[in-house]
């Protein structure tokens, strides 16, 4: 298989972990928002968080094919 992807121009590659960076302004807007929301709601009603990206806490790097450009 290895054989078949580096005729089709896939290579090896081992992705590197690149630490998320805290936007302390960002932080400070979304605790000023979500404070005012708690504040204005009800005793019983919900407040939702919804993420999409499933961030993982100790996220597992593992390599794989990719397409490069190749010239003719």
């Amino acid at each position: 298989m290895t054989a078949v992807l580096r005729r089709l121009g896939y290579v090896y590659k081992k992705p590197r972990l690149v630490p998320g960076k805290a936007d302390r302004e960002a932080q400070t807007q979304f605790l000023e928002t979500y404070n005012h929301i708690r504040n204005l709601k009800g005793q019983d009603d919900p407040i939702y968080f919804i993420d999409a990206t499933h961030p993982q806490h100790h996220p597992v790097l593992a390599g794989g094919g990719s397409s490069v450009a190749r010239s003719r």
